[in-house]
């Protein structure tokens, strides 16, 4: 049997991650840091879903980093990152991200 690459074990990693978000947003009107807090179980091991320091953060088990939570910028005020506005655009109108 093959051994799984970094990379994919960092992947199986990260679809176990967002399965436990799509499962508590089915749950909860919206989603907070304390519904997050918990993490997620992989392999029997509990992972963080979020550092309550840090927005984007890598979890010591992945190769690669996490972010499953937004900052939404009260109107008129600055927005920090690029990126902020296209998923912004994508979540009010419903898009899926690519």
């Amino acid at each position: 049997m093959a051994a799984v690459s970094d990379a994919d074990s960092d992947t199986l990693m990260r679809l176990a991650a967002f399965e436990r978000v799509r499962i508590l947003a089915e749950t909860h009107d919206h989603l907070t840091a304390n519904d997050l807090k918990p993490g997620f179980i992989y392999d029997g091991q509990r992972l963080p879903l979020i550092n309550p320091q840090r927005g984007i953060f890598k979890p010591q088990q992945m190769r690669y980093l996490l972010s499953v939570k937004t900052v939404f910028p009260k109107p008129g005020a600055r927005v920090w990152y690029d990126d902020q506005r296209e998923a912004h655009r994508q979540v009010y109108s419903g898009g899926q991200f690519s």
